[in-house]
């Protein structure tokens, strides 16, 4: 970038207190450097009186380790291409009006107090102001993780707190809606804010303190049911939804248990069926049994397929009850009989034949009879599109495929059963006289 006095000479890379000249190595330390920062800017947040030297202190905060100029308003125009305007950029502030246009912007949140921001006017009031800051690109680098962490710290001030969660879970959706807000389409940004802060407040649980994002999201897909916390010596069976916390979240039929994470010998992982005991206050696990060996035995089986809590391309409404059927893996006797067994061999163990029908049934209530064979033999697309994102299609066909030729096996079997009895009887013909 010629002319440029923050990169090296001959190089689109930032000057650095590390000396990398690898955009890629430097890009990969700024976004260490900078979490961390946040992180510690949670516990101990960066005090000011939420002016221009407040906002700068904060850019200083994040990137002072990496960056020599952090703090200080850049000396150069900007231009960046974006995908919302057919790569047109911003119009960003010149050098010389950044300081004018940057104390304009927050005077506007001394004045007032921001309201309550579930509601339009107060957020699109600060959205507005988002847009203006935005648009002033103060510095070199880092402008939206500054902008984003100020208004954190100004919410959280004005107990407004905004779920960080939510607007950084697709930073380059949030980037777009700053960039259409400077457009004038301030609609976008404004919803952001507002879902923001209903999420932050609903994610503030009776039971269980705060949920995660992720707590929370699973939670809400599941049309909020029943958080409880299970007595101690309690036994839980269910399915895990999410962990949360100090706690994890098992799906027990409309309700869901917070069951400490104490009682797991093992981080639960999600969508694992647990049975698990909740242990009392004067417990504690019994150590001398190997990790993995004691985290399986409270893992009661597999689940092939995990229930689902969003609705899928071209789906109904109707779907979601659908999706939350979970098809479970085999036994392990039933595995090594899909591996070592033939259909016929299968179907003439009563238990095997069980089982695999249960399956079937699963299988059934989740897809349809279409959207079953779909999965089994469709087209790779069509299935993957049936099934949860980052489903592996394989793993899941090498199951239902011979699952599936025991299926057939039996239904042969049952008819030739029910053509034997009505053979025995029918009504046979007297000879004639």
């Amino acid at each position: 970038m010629s002319g440029d006095p923050y990169v090296y000479e001959g190089t689109d890379t930032l000057r650095n207190t590390a000396g990398i000249r690898d955009p890629e190595a430097l890009a990969e330390r700024e976004q260490i450097v900078s979490f961390q920062a946040l992180r510690q800017m949670l516990k101990e947040p960066v005090l000011g009186n939420f002016d221009q030297a407040h906002f700068a202190a904060i850019h200083k905060r994040l990137f002072a380790e990496i960056y020599p100029w952090a703090g200080e308003s850049r000396t150069v125009e900007l231009w960046k291409p974006e995908i919302v305007l057919n790569g047109r950029s911003v119009a960003y502030t010149p050098p010389s009006q950044i300081d004018e246009q940057v104390r304009t912007a927050l005077s506007s949140l001394a004045r007032e107090e921001p309201g309550n921001l579930k509601e339009s006017r107060p957020a699109m009031r600060l959205a507005g102001t988002m847009a203006t800051l935005f648009q002033a690109h103060p510095f070199r680098e880092g402008n939206t993780r500054t902008l984003l962490a100020f208004m954190e710290q100004y919410g959280r001030h004005h107990k407004q707190p905004l779920d960080q969660a939510l607007i950084n879970r697709v930073p380059s959706e949030t980037r777009d809606k700053l960039v259409l807000a400077t457009r004038g389409q301030i609609q976008p940004l404004t919803q952001m804010v507002r879902n923001a802060r209903y999420s932050e407040e609903q994610r503030a649980h009776p039971v269980v303190g705060r949920l995660s994002a992720e707590a929370f999201e699973a939670v809400r897909l599941m049309g909020a049911p029943r958080i409880f916390l299970p007595e101690p010596g309690t036994q839980i069976r269910g399915q895990v939804v999410a962990t949360n916390y100090d706690h994890a979240l098992v799906r027990q039929d409309r309700e869901i248990a917070a069951v400490p994470l104490t009682s797991f010998r093992a981080m639960p992982e999600n969508n694992a069926r647990v049975d698990v005991r909740v242990l009392r206050n004067d417990e504690s696990l019994d150590r001398t049994q190997p990790r993995e060996e004691a985290a399986r035995s409270q893992v009661v089986g597999s689940v092939l397929i995990p229930a689902s809590y969003v609705l899928l391309a071209g789906q109904r409404p109707g779907d979601a009850l659908r999706n939350r059927i979970e098809i479970p893996g085999p036994s392990p006797e039933l595995a090594n009989a899909l591996n070592t067994r033939s259909a016929r061999e299968i179907v003439a163990d009563p238990a095997l034949v069980a089982e695999v029908r249960q399956i079937d049934e699963a299988l059934i209530g989740r897809f349809g009879r279409e959207g079953s064979v779909a999965v089994i033999q469709g087209s790779p697309d069509r299935a993957r599109s049936l099934l949860p994102t980052g489903q592996d299609l394989d793993e899941v066909r090498a199951v239902l495929k011979p699952l599936m030729q025991a299926v057939v096996a039996d239904d042969r079997q049952q008819k030739l059963s029910q053509q034997q009895t009505l053979g025995r009887d029918e009504p046979q013909l007297g000879p004639s006289r």
